[in-house]
């Protein structure tokens, strides 16, 4: 079993009704997405954060490291 790496955190704030994303691979200049606001909009937002980022990373898919 390999070691699980951390490419990003996505951030909710159930008490604020917020969320954001923030990517760390290395080479991406969009690092934060967000923050909206609202339940609809937090959901939305958490339900497609990760295929929108995938879209905008900056990152080449060789310095992701990921698993697709």
């Amino acid at each position: 079993m390999s070691a699980a790496v951390v490419l990003g955190a996505l951030f909710v704030d159930m008490d604020n009704v917020r969320a954001r994303y923030e990517c760390v691979r290395p080479g991406c200049t969009h690092r934060l997405e967000g923050p909206v606001y609202g339940a609809d909009e937090v959901k939305s937002f958490v339900d497609n954060i990760r295929t929108v980022h995938r879209a905008r990373c900056t990152a080449s898919a060789s310095q992701q490291g990921e698993r697709r």
